[in-house]
């Protein structure tokens, strides 16, 4: 289990991309817990490798990334 990636919404928000074994999660944490968002299907693990690589280079824009994968955005 690993955390691909996280963007903070406040001081004590969070959301994060969570990658246990296969499967990829999109989970919220906050103080009140944690919650599933949504299951991420279909994804490109080659894609967010080089995704991964962008954000080590600063060169990475996590909401750009996540709004693939949610249901009534642009693709």
């Amino acid at each position: 289990m690993e955390i691909v990636d996280r963007l903070s919404i406040s001081q004590d928000k969070s959301v994060v991309v969570l990658k246990v074994q296969k499967n990829y999660y999109l989970l919220s944490l906050s103080p009140n817990g944690v919650g599933l968002i949504k299951e991420l299907d279909n994804i490109d693990e080659e894609a967010f490798q080089m995704s991964e690589e962008l954000h080590s280079k600063g060169e990475y824009d996590f909401k750009e990334v996540l709004s693939q994968y949610l249901p009534g955005r642009k693709k």
